[in-house]
């Protein structure tokens, strides 16, 4: 039931999310960002920004918490594994708006709080312990990386080490259930395709090795640079919402006007830098600007995930490197 239950609400996020972005972008294409009037790139992580405020306003302070991290704090730090719906309903209409106006941020983040929350919200209807709830929980979470991916497997890795914290075969089962049930629901629906377009890799040579440390090296030093920038960002939570959400939509619309390939997900980029279809300074520019613009983003407390813009950091910087 959890599986069910997270894998509609995905359906449901992804289809509110990609019918009007396909309907009203360029070509059908609900990621094709880069077509649209320049503009259009300034003007619209503004105007969603000033939107978001606006709801923000009329939104009690306990509800605004959203995302992977307040999933976390709640099951670990809280009083209480239960997961509050009100906040599951910000996320949900909040990461919509803000991936819908162009924000650099992932929907999978929004996805891993929704699935998390409906599977907790389903367990307190049935009067369920709170050790049960973190297990719901983690069965919510490995469901929405599944629907989110058709990746059952890395699902449930996902929920068993960032979520749990721990690995159990007692939680292992529900959640392996959890994810698959989810996955095949996609798979009805949606449809088995595969998110990212990966060419068959294969090493020719051990001399190869070198550049794919020296790469995890560059990564790992950037990812660190971008936990810094999301904390440095965060420092100005004594801002009220409106201005964050504004500094976060002003620099995505700066950014954008260089790099519109930093606006929204961005998966389109990821396919198209695995493929070598996009040049060299390109990448570079793509790495540095998605990097403050994600940062920014998810540091402000704007509504989005940061799973997405970590896979389009990474792959632009193995494709520089290549």
């Amino acid at each position: 039931m959890s599986g069910l239950i997270t894998g509609l609400a995905i359906i449901l996020f992804m289809q509110m999310l990609r019918w009007p972005l396909s309907q009203w972008l360029p070509g059908g294409d609900y990621e094709n960002f880069e077509s649209l009037p320049k503009g259009f790139h300034f003007a619209l992580p503004v105007i969603g920004a000033l939107i978001l405020g606006l709801i923000y306003h009329r939104i009690k302070p306990r509800f605004r918490p959203t995302g992977i991290a307040h999933v976390i704090g709640e099951l670990h730090q809280g009083h209480s594994s239960k997961l509050p719906i009100g906040n599951a309903i910000v996320q949900f209409f909040g990461a919509i708006i803000s991936l819908f106006f162009g924000f650099s941020g992932g929907r999978e983040g929004p996805a891993v709080h929704l699935g998390a929350s409906g599977s907790s919200y389903f367990g307190q209807k049935l009067r369920l312990p709170d050790n049960s709830l973190r297990v719901m929980a983690s069965c919510g979470t490995a469901a929405a990386i599944a629907a989110s991916f058709n990746t059952p497997i890395a699902g449930v890795i996902f929920a068993m080490e960032v979520v749990m914290m721990e690995y159990t075969i007692a939680s292992f089962i529900p959640v392996i259930i959890a994810a698959v049930t989810s996955t095949i629901l996609t798979h009805y629906f949606v449809g088995n395709e595969p998110v990212f377009t990966v060419t068959p890799l294969q090493m020719q040579s051990l001399l190869e090795i070198p550049y794919v440390a020296s790469a995890g090296v560059i990564i790992g030093c950037i990812a660190a640079g971008f936990i810094v920038l999301v904390q440095a960002f965060a420092r100005l939570s004594h801002w009220s919402f409106w201005q964050r959400a504004l500094l976060a939509g002003s620099l995505t619309g700066c950014a954008a006007i260089v790099a519109p390939e930093v606006m929204g997900v961005g998966y389109d980029t990821v396919n198209g830098a695995m493929m070598g279809q996009i040049a060299l300074f390109s990448l570079v520019v793509i790495v540095l600007l998605k990097t403050v613009t994600s940062a920014a983003a998810v540091g402000l407390g704007v509504p989005v995930g940061l799973i997405g813009p970590t896979f389009v950091i990474g792959t632009a910087v193995g494709g520089v490197l290549g």
